[in-house]
């Protein structure tokens, strides 16, 4: 990539020069140069030097838009230019969801590496919020979870799989866990453990009440940790919103997991990968996989 696109991209991002510098193993002095070169160039100044950093101006507001997506192509092109020459990879490197890591990812990577012996899988656990940046930076070459609307500056595929339902785990001896489907009234006086790995998710029960008039629900405990969350409701009297996908391995651990009626939520979910990455053999096995097994798992739900 362009040296004066690279050094111009690395302090916007970092907003020093100093650290900027650094990062690109250059001396201030000649870091600066290459930024004065591409403000001549481009005839405007791009950043306003400010004693707490480097800020963009309006004109490098515009610049970095632009600039980003041309990393984000310049990036996709080296990809794809090196599938021609290595028609795989060593190391799948995936970021999914609570409902994709928990039950999907494993037995699709399981079944792609028949394939693929010698592939390595590098599975991060966390949400789209934090998985996605990766996805677009490149250090991550698929990402599971809800879909959502993306900005312009997101150059990625997405490849639907199913329709997530959320649903409530809660222990065998609640009063209502005989039941095959909870109503809005079974909820109201429920105490709730959050899992705050799901964005939006105590809103969404909120929202949820307010429809209802059921009140206000009343959260117990918020947590990171799906299994602490089940060990609380596992010995208590709290509840917890899942995916009613999750129900196989919900109900593993002693715990019911019912849906609503009417729903809390239904929201698609499904795979984001950079275009440049549709050819690569490993990935499109995984793929396949993946589809094979949610859309097993959603004919059954």
């Amino acid at each position: 990539m362009d040296r004066q696109l690279a050094a111009f991209l690395t302090v916007a991002r970092l907003g020093n020069l100093t650290v900027a510098a650094q990062r690109l193993n250059l001396t201030q002095p000649a870091l600066t140069k290459r930024l004065v070169t591409l403000e001549e160039r481009l005839g405007v100044e791009l950043f306003e030097r400010r004693p707490r950093g480097m800020e963009l101006t309006a004109a490098g507001r515009i610049y970095l838009r632009h600039a980003s997506r041309i990393e984000q192509e310049y990036r996709q092109a080296s990809e794809e230019i090196g599938i021609l020459e290595n028609a795989g990879m060593e190391t799948l490197r995936v970021g999914a969801g609570p409902l994709f890591h928990l039950r999907y990812v494993t037995q699709a990577f399981l079944a792609a590496r028949k394939s693929f012996p010698m592939l390595r899988l590098d599975l991060i656990a966390r949400n789209n919020a934090q998985t996605l940046p990766l996805l677009v930076n490149g250090e991550l070459d698929l990402v599971l979870g809800t879909i959502e609307p993306l900005g312009s500056e997101f150059l990625l595929h997405v490849i639907p799989l199913l329709e997530v339902e959320q649903a409530v785990a809660l222990a065998k001896d609640m009063p209502c866990a005989n039941k095959e489907v909870l109503s809005p009234s079974d909820l109201k006086d429920m105490e709730w453990v959050s899992y705050s790995q799901v964005p939006g998710s105590r809103e969404l029960l909120t929202r949820y009440f307010t429809q209802q008039q059921l009140g206000t629900p009343r959260f117990a405990a918020q947590t990171t940790s799906f299994t602490a969350g089940l060990h609380l409701i596992r010995h208590s009297n709290l509840a917890m919103q899942v995916p009613l996908q999750l129900q196989p391995l919900v109900s593993r651990d002693g715990l019911r997991v019912l849906p609503v009626c009417p729903s809390l939520a239904r929201s698609a979910a499904g795979i984001y990968l950079r275009e440049s990455s549709l050819g690569i053999p490993a990935v499109k096995a995984m793929i396949e996989e993946l589809r094979q097994i949610t859309g097993a798992a959603h004919d059954q739900s």
